[in-house]
C-alpha cells in the first residue's frame, strides 16, 4: 500500500537539518496530515515494525534523520499496545486529539515502551502538566502567539526538562529570537528563503556562464557556437566533463572532449544540466535549502508533466519552471525583475508570473504537495490528468533521483 505524503525540514539553532517531519494526505479529512491507521494492520510478527515503515516507503523520506510522524490515538492504541519501539521514529500527538485520561494512558505506555513522544503546546497551559512528564518534546506555534507568550512557553518547557521545537517561523528575526529563548529545534519557510537582500546578479554576467545560459535557452541552439563558448572558459569545460564521468561511472568508456560531451548530452539535456549550474552559482552563498528546494521542484514538476501526457519540450519547460520558481530568493530581486534578468523562454516567464497555464497548474500542485496543502492539492488534481495515487511514487522517485543526479541524464 502506496501512501501520499511529503517530508519538511527540522532544523537545529546552527540551521543544520537534524529531522523530517512527515505529513500525510488523508483523502477523507486533508488537514489532518496523520500516518493512516491501516500501516498497522499487520500484527503478524510485533518487532518488524520497521519493516512496515519500509514497505509504506517512509523509509526513503528518512537520509538518515530522524522521521517526525503524526498519529491520532487510535493509531497509537495499535502502535502501543502490539509492536516494539523503532529506532528513528518520533511520534507526535496529532494537535486534534484532546488532553483526557484516555491520552494520558496511552503517553504512559509509549513513554515506557522508550518512544521519543512530541506534544503541542497546548499542554504548557495551566492543568494539563500532567501529560508533559511522558514526552520528550513540545512543539509550539509561532503562527498565532506573539513572541513573548511563545518565550514563556518555551521557558516553562524548559522547567519541565523538555526539548521545544518552534515551528511557522517565517523572519529570521522570529529565528534568533526563538534561539536566544534556547529553543531547540525549528521548522519554517525562513529556511529555504534568503534573508539578507542582495543582488547577485552582476556575479552571473562575469565569464561565459551567462553567455552559456542565454545560449542553451534559444530553441535550436546551434552546437558549434556552444562547443565555442564551453572551449573559451575551462572552469566551465571541467565542471561538464567531472559531471558527466561521475553519473556515467560503472558505464563503459568515459568522455574525454567538449564535441564529445555536446553530442552525448543532446539539446534538452544540455539546457537542464546549464540550467542547474547556472541555479548553482547564483545560490551559492544563499541558505543550502533554496538550491535544494529549486532542484527538488523542477524534477518534481517535470515528472508531472511526463505522466500527465505532455510531450518532452512541454516536459523540459515545467522542468524550468521549476527549477526558476525560487527566482527572487536566488536574485534578491522580485520576481518580474528577476525574469527580465535571465531572459527565459516566454511560456516559463507567464508561469512565473501567475498566468493560469499547464506549466502553472505543474508548479502549484509541486507547491501544494510540498507545503502538505492536501485541500488545495486535490481540487488541482482534479483540474489535471494526473492521478492521486501516482503523486507518492512520483515524489518518492524525485527524492532519489535528486540525490542521485541521475535525473539530468535521464
Amino acid at each position: 500500500m502506496e501512501y501520499s505524503a511529503v517530508r519538511q525540514p527540522i532544523y537545529n539553532a546552527r540551521k543544520n537539518k537534524v529531522a523530517f517531519q512527515i505529513s500525510f494526505w488523508n483523502s477523507e479529512k486533508p488537514a489532518l496530515q496523520t500516518i493512516p491507521i491501516t500501516i498497522f494492520d499487520d500484527q503478524s510478527d510485533p518487532r518488524k515494525l520497521n519493516e512496515l515503515i519500509n514497505r509504506s516507503g517512509l523509509n526513503q523520506y528518512a537520509e538518515s534523520k530522524t522521521l517526525i510522524i503524526s498519529f491520532q490515538r487510535v493509531a497509537l492504541q495499535r502502535l502501543f499496545n502490539y509492536f516494539f519501539s523503532s529506532h528513528g521514529l518520533v511520534i507526535e500527538v496529532n494537535e486534534s486529539e484532546r488532553l483526557d485520561d484516555e491520552l494520558l494512558v496511552l503517553l504512559k505506555a509509549g513513554h515506557k515502551l522508550g518512544y521519543s513522544i512530541i506534544i503541542n503546546d497546548k499542554a504548557l497551559l495551566p492543568g494539563n502538566e500532567r501529560f508533559l512528564k511522558f514526552c520528550s518534546h513540545v512543539k509550539v506555534s509561532a503562527k498565532s502567539q506573539d513572541m513573548a507568550t511563545i518565550e514563556q512557553l518555551t521557558l516553562k518547557a524548559k522547567s519541565h526538562n523538555l526539548r521545544v521545537i518552534i515551528e511557522h517561523i517565517t523572519s529570521d528575526e522570529e529565528f534568533e529570537y526563538y534561539r536566544n529563548c534556547k529553543a531547540d529545534f525549528y521548522k519554517g519557510d525562513i529556511f529555504s528563503k534568503q534573508n539578507v537582500v542582495e543582488t547577485r546578479s552582476n556575479k552571473l554576467h562575469e565569464g561565459a556562464l551567462l553567455t552559456l545560459f542565454q545560449h542553451v535557452m534559444a530553441e535550436d541552439y546551434c552546437y558549434a557556437e556552444l562547443t565555442d563558448i564551453l572551449a573559451a572558459d575551462a572552469k566551465l569545460t571541467h565542471k561538464l566533463l567531472h559531471f558527466l564521468n561521475s553519473v556515467m561511472h560503472g558505464r563503459k568508456g568515459n568522455i574525454y572532449s567538449i564535441k564529445q560531451a555536446v553530442c552525448f548530452m543532446g539539446e534538452n539535456k544540455m539546457r537542464k544540466f546549464v540550467s542547474l549550474l547556472t541555479t548553482q552559482e547564483l545560490t551559492v552563498t544563499r541558505p543550502e535549502d533554496i538550491y535544494q528546494q529549486s532542484v527538488s521542484r523542477a524534477r518534481f514538476c517535470e515528472l508531472i508533466a511526463i505522466n500527465s501526457g505532455c510531450n518532452r519540450s512541454i516536459a523540459d519547460k515545467a522542468f524550468l519552471t521549476g527549477l526558476f520558481s525560487n527566482l527572487p530568493e536566488m536574485l534578491g530581486l522580485d520576481m518580474e525583475e528577476a525574469i527580465d534578468t535571465m531572459k527565459i523562454h516566454r511560456d516559463i516567464k507567464l508561469a512565473l508570473q501567475g498566468k493560469e497555464s499547464n506549466l502553472k497548474h505543474y508548479m502549484d500542485m509541486v507547491i501544494a504537495y510540498e507545503k502538505a496543502d492536501w485541500q488545495v492539492l486535490e481540487r488541482l488534481v482534479e483540474k489535471g490528468r494526473l492521478s492521486a495515487g501516482l503523486l507518492p511514487r512520483l515524489y518518492r522517485q524525485m527524492l532519489q533521483e535528486v540525490r542521485t543526479e541521475t535525473f539530468i541524464v535521464s
